[in-house]
């Protein structure tokens, strides 16, 4: 009796944790699905109605649709926009894919150095690059007007769609680069060391041995190239726009901006647009899938034999230099010296030129000023509270027996598929239509969930990472003892996800600070953010703010990556 009436207690103890367990699993995976799917319904219902949302007494129709369809403007941007995806896809893998051999598989000089300078790109700011690009490559630029000089034209043209293209690959190439390597780092060398033994060529073994083994990397990496193609929103709306060459994002933006009542046509394009990005997803997920066809099998690991290049290892260094010179360091002096000087010309030395009225411009400006504060406090709080959130998303999804629990990463990486300007629309109207949520459409926050939203699966990604990592033996053992489930994470994996948790803040801040794209029909005097500011600014014809605003943006980046590699060993590159 004594010993039935002790353990009475422990049995309520439990059986409440227990609850406690279930409720945090629950309402994270309803919170989960509610953020992720929340600005997607409203995108959909508003595609199928006669009115906007914020309208009483619609009625569903297909007219929407009809009116995309005979709308010749959407056809040139869907075609726009399969061109581009297309230019900038090949050269992008192709580029991508050939520095990530040579740099992981070849004797290369300068390894290290082309290994950290190849993926810096991914930390600057897309409209800041992009201006770059126009300072130094456009009709008018510095190096397109030196070339004119000396050779009588320029070979190329920026503000067409071979020209968009090309810029892309400042972003396109890194990607490439860090996902064939990665799967390289992976892959078994001992079949290529035998083909080299057996006298094979260095290429002949490239070829015929290490490229069929990428295949699975290679389109995934092509899938994930077009899918940014088809969501960008700057980079088309500054080369193309002063051609009148409209892409199905900047379809979306002008159509909303200037023709207010056509916002169910925008939201039949956006639904559209959101189920073209899922099937490539679903291509991408099936792609990812398949790569187990091309493993190799192997017992204990071997050391990499590097293949020589022979003579041609210093011309390749230089030619990949040359590459770093004109798609890197270039487009950012220009953006440096746009933000120095009146004017930046080969014609007028820099020297008679300087000044520091932009920057001046940036500090005195209450709305540019602004955009930098109300950018550090969304990127500050929501890179917390976001890691916050996925940490407690990642232990349900790996380390619990929650029913959902299969479910959680593939919602959770949905959002990177998705046009941050359709995720702007489905946050608008999600804002609408829920009354109580209104006042924060015109708030900081407002725009810090969408953010957030857009933003899950860079952080999600390297928590999972390191997850997967850790061995559920010590989650066993402490379950065995008599832990609970929150118990067990919180004194036992979150202490060895300090790491990836660190990761994880850095790169959420770094994202959400250079995001702008969600924003666009968010903001409104008061809550102004960097991206959508230097867009603005651009637009009016302020060049010089623009640049300024993009160096901090790229200082602040900086400076962020810098704390989390001293303090926590964050690295960010391959």
């Amino acid at each position: 009796m004594t010993l039935s009436t002790s353990l009475r207690p422990r049995r309520g103890r439990h059986s409440g944790a227990a609850r406690t367990d279930r409720l945090i699993q629950w309402g994270t995976w309803l919170l989960v699905v509610v953020l992720i799917f929340g600005p997607i319904v409203p995108v959909v219902y508003a595609g199928f109605v006669d009115r906007p949302l914020y309208e009483s007494g619609g009625v569903l129709t297909l007219d929407n649709f009809g009116a995309l369809g005979e709308d010749p403007a959407f056809w040139s941007a869907l075609r726009n926009t399969a061109l581009f995806a297309l230019m900038a896809a090949v050269p992008g893998v192709l580029i991508g894919a050939g520095l990530a051999v040579l740099v992981a598989r070849t004797d290369l000089p300068m390894q290290r150095f082309f290994g950290v300078v190849l993926v810096a790109p991914l930390l600057f700011p897309g409209l800041g690059v992009t201006l770059g690009w126009v300072t130094m490559y456009s009709p008018s630029g510095f190096v397109s007007t030196w070339v004119a000089e000396h050779f009588g034209s320029t070979p190329w043209n920026l503000y067409s769609l071979p020209g968009m293209a090309i810029v892309t690959l400042e972003k396109s190439v890194p990607l490439v680069y860090l996902m064939v390597r990665a799967r390289l780092s992976s892959l078994d060398t001992s079949i290529e060391s035998a083909a080299l033994t057996a006298g094979a060529r260095p290429l002949r073994v490239l070829w015929t041995i290490t490229l069929p083994m990428l295949r699975p990397a290679l389109l995934t990496a092509a899938i994930l190239i077009v899918m940014i193609a088809f969501e960008t929103l700057g980079l088309p709306l500054i080369l193309g726009g002063p051609v009148d060459i409209d892409t199905l994002s900047t379809y979306l933006y002008r159509t909303w901006t200037t023709d207010p009542a056509r916002q169910g046509t925008v939201s039949a394009a956006a639904s559209g647009l959101l189920l073209l990005v899922t099937i490539l997803l679903w291509l991408r997920t099936r792609v990812e899938g398949d790569a187990s066809r091309y493993a190799t099998a192997a017992g204990k690991a071997t050391a990499t034999r590097r293949l020589h290049l022979g003579p041609l290892r210093w011309p390749l260094a230089i030619l990949i230099s040359s590459y770093v010179v004109v798609a890197i360091v270039l487009p950012v002096v220009g953006l440096v010296m746009t933000s120095v000087t009146y004017i930046f010309t080969p014609a007028v030395s820099p020297w008679d030129v300087l000044t520091s009225r932009h920057f001046e411009t940036v500090f005195t400006n209450d709305s540019l000023f602004r955009s930098i504060t109300n950018s550090l406090l969304i990127g500050v709080v929501g890179s917390v509270l976001a890691t916050t959130g996925l940490a407690t998303a990642a232990l349900v999804a790996h380390r619990s027996r929650f029913r959902l629990r299969s479910t959680l990463t593939p919602i959770l990486f949905y959002p990177r598929a998705l046009p941050g300007i359709v995720v702007g629309v489905g946050i608008f109207w999600s804002f609408v239509l829920l009354t109580p949520l209104e006042p924060l459409r015109t708030t900081v926050w407002g725009i810090m969930l969408a953010f957030i939203v857009r933003n899950t699966a860079i952080g999600y990604a390297a928590i999972q990472s390191s997850l997967l990592a850790i061995s559920t033996e010590l989650d066993a053992a402490a379950r065995t003892s008599g832990a609970t489930w929150f118990k067990t994470c919180r004194t036992i994996v979150v202490p060895l996800l300090r790491p990836a948790l660190a990761g994880s803040l850095i790169l959420m801040f770094v994202s959400i600070l250079n995001d702008y794209d969600p924003a666009v029909f968010l903001v409104t005097t008061g809550n102004e953010v960097l991206g959508v500011t230097m867009l603005k600014q651009w637009a009016a014809g302020f060049a010089g703010p623009v640049a300024a605003l993009g160096i901090i943006q790229i200082a602040i980046t900086a400076f962020a990556v810098t704390i989390g590699r001293l303090a926590w060993g964050v690295k960010l590159h391959a």
